[in-house]
């Protein structure tokens, strides 16, 4: 586990955000995965934030599983294209699998963590989905 993985560790437990689970992956860069999950529109949405040695930490949350296929590829293309022209704080992927991917990249210089910082994301994350969750959803299916 990294220096910053130990605090941003610290930091969960400090403010009883007990809601992770960490999976230490043993690599070249220390890196430790924090895995949770977002309650929107009844459903469990799984993130992850991905914590190691190097200057960036990453917020992965899948948003929709295996959604683009040979007939809505364009369509979620372009969904993701527009998504990505507007919105500052995160952009969208789409991984080899087609699953729907916000993800978000933070800044942690000098072997920091900044557990505020983080937290302050997810909660900018989580009112984003609040609002936006169904209509993300009808744009890609």
């Amino acid at each position: 586990m990294s220096k910053k993985a130990e605090i941003f560790q610290e930091y969960l437990t400090s403010h009883n955000l007990n809601m992770f689970t960490r999976q230490d992956m043993n690599d070249q860069l220390n890196t430790s995965v924090f895995r949770s999950a977002f309650s929107v529109e009844g459903q469990n949405i799984p993130f992850i934030i991905i914590v190691d040695e190097s200057a960036f930490s990453i917020i992965q949350v899948q948003i929709a599983s295996g959604v683009m296929n040979d007939t809505n590829k364009i369509k979620v293309f372009d969904a993701v294209n527009n998504w990505n022209i507007t919105l500052k704080p995160f952009k969208y992927i789409v991984d080899n699998d087609g699953s729907l991917i916000l993800t978000c990249c933070m800044m942690n210089p000098d072997g920091q963590m900044d557990g505020d910082k983080a937290n302050a994301m997810m909660n900018i994350i989580l009112n984003y989905l609040t609002k936006e969750y169904k209509s993300i959803l009808s744009a890609v299916k």
